[in-house]
């Protein structure tokens, strides 16, 4: 694994997932060779969590199944919520692919690939269907266009249950100028139950955040935003949280509606953000003054006052590149239920989180354990529709499902 200096970028993704030292140049993504999954066994035997049928992670055993291959560096994956049981692949060279039964649909579901910039953490970046997919044929997308600025456009679909629609846009809602070809962010989610889509964006690039762009309220850089569409077709941006550096991944959990962001770090400190939805507003993750729990620069002595602090960080000797994930609510592994899943896209694991004890108590610190040890180039995790887990390994353009057990 090559280590990140002040002045080599590490080895990212297409999105966003990168470093602290592009310096306004994009950097070229490191495949890792693709191999099997390397799942790392459970300890040893653990109470379930009651009345969940979820089991602490020292008993759990996570595996990684290919749903799909063939895919060109993918960097999302989601579901329309139709019914239909599809899901859909982002690639990051302007494609979305869709799949069924665990079948690649030929062709595309939409080609943007004439409309953008890609490569190093340019391209198209995500993906989110309208809550009314199914009537309206609504979606959106994050992208840098031809310039490298972050357009989120809205596309409708002439029939919504069709692999290949005749689509009609795209329709701007949002543009943000970027300074430099990194920390371009991407991620698109609806809050659940609403029509409040949140966009993550990146700290507009280069390294330090040189523009002090992510503490000032003034900038839609180094922000969560959202665009409320149940006020507007055409809403302007309300800065909901500021401080953050990269904000490649995040994800609500589908049960309890909290906010998991994973934040791609500087020099030293990946982190996992945490927040219940009711207490997001006005959260400051305090970038660019800390990198985690750790001022930024390091012979810096800013204030702790007016700061939200990770869940979780790792540094730099672990992993380079964090990749958010989710909390796992689906039926199909009871064992996994609770349990946050994120990644490193440099290093290549997968590590499982878990906030709560057995008896179903809050824990004063969330376990953590690593569960695959290797996967290549984890970009993404994503849902289906009964809330299975998938993870995109972007060198070897495969899609994974995820499973899990308890050790006897």
């Amino acid at each position: 694994m090559r280590r990140v200096t002040h002045t080599a970028a590490k080895a990212v993704v297409a999105g966003a997932l990168l470093c602290a030292a592009c310096a306004g140049a994009a950097c070229t993504p490191r495949a890792a060779t693709p191999s099997a999954p390397v799942s790392v066994p459970a300890p040893g035997p653990a109470p379930a969590v009651s009345g969940t049928g979820a089991v602490s992670l020292d008993a759990l055993q996570v595996t990684l199944t290919p749903e799909a291959s063939g895919l060109v560096q993918p960097v999302f994956v989601t579901n329309a919520g139709d019914g239909s049981n599809r899901l859909f692949v982002v690639e990051q060279g302007g494609r979305i692919r869709v799949i069924r039964n665990g079948h690649t649909q030929p062709g595309a579901f939409l080609d943007v690939s004439k409309r953008i910039s890609t490569g190093g953490e340019r391209g198209l970046l995500g993906l989110a269907f309208a809550p009314d997919y199914t009537t309206s044929g609504i979606l959106y997308i994050d992208y840098t266009d031809a310039h490298g600025d972050t357009v989120v456009a809205r596309f409708t679909a002439g029939d919504p249950s069709s692999d290949s629609p005749q689509l009609t846009g795209p329709e701007e809602v949002l543009a943000v100028a970027q300074p430099f070809a990194n920390h371009n962010g991407g991620c698109l989610m609806f809050e659940p139950g609403t029509s409040r889509l949140w966009v993550g964006m990146g700290d507009g690039g280069s390294g330090g955040d040189p523009g002090n762009r992510a503490q000032n309220p003034g900038q839609l850089l180094g922000k969560m935003l959202v665009l409320d569409f149940s006020a507007s077709a055409k809403p302007k941006p309300q800065v909901v949280e500021r401080g953050v550096r990269n904000p490649w991944r995040f994800s609500f959990d589908r049960k309890t509606h909290d906010l998991w962001i994973g934040d791609v770090g500087q020099d030293a400190w990946e982190e996992i953000d945490f927040v219940p939805l009711g207490q997001a507003s006005g959260v400051n993750w305090g970038w660019h003054l800390w990198e985690g729990t750790y001022p930024y620069p390091s012979d810096a002595n800013p204030s702790k006052q007016g700061f939200m602090f990770p869940i979780t960080e790792y540094g730099h000797d672990r992993g380079q590149s964090v990749t958010g994930g989710f909390v796992y609510r689906g039926s199909e592994n009871p064992a996994l239920v609770g349990t946050y899943l994120y990644a490193d896209f440099e290093a290549g694991w997968i590590t499982g989180l878990q906030r709560t004890a057995p008896d179903g108590s809050v824990l004063a610190r969330p376990l953590e354990r690593t569960v695959i040890e290797s996967v290549g180039n984890p970009s993404s995790f994503g849902e289906d529709e009964a809330g299975e887990v998938y993870v995109c390994e972007w060198g070897g353009g495969t899609l994974y499902k995820v499973g899990a057990k308890q050790v006897p």
